[in-house]
């Protein structure tokens, strides 16, 4: 499942360190992500950018607007 959003991964990064309020400016390696998880990595470093086409045809309404919201309801 996906948000109507997405976000990469340092989107998300800069997104989860403004809602803990800390500073989110160290990107993690390609070549460690790489070496940890092999082909796998590129999911983690270039991701899939899907947006559920399919819920919002059926009207399916998200309960949080963007990243920002539901990692505050998470984290709260």
């Amino acid at each position: 499942m996906s948000a109507p959003q997405p976000l990469s991964n340092a989107q998300f990064g800069r997104v989860l360190g403004k809602v803990l309020g800390r500073p989110a400016f160290m990107p993690t390696p390609g070549i460690a992500m790489k070496m940890l998880f092999g082909e796998m990595s590129t999911l983690l470093l270039d991701g899939q950018f899907e947006i559920p086409q399919r819920l919002q045809q059926l009207g399916f309404a998200f309960r949080f607007a963007d990243a920002d919201a539901a990692l505050r309801d998470v984290l709260k």
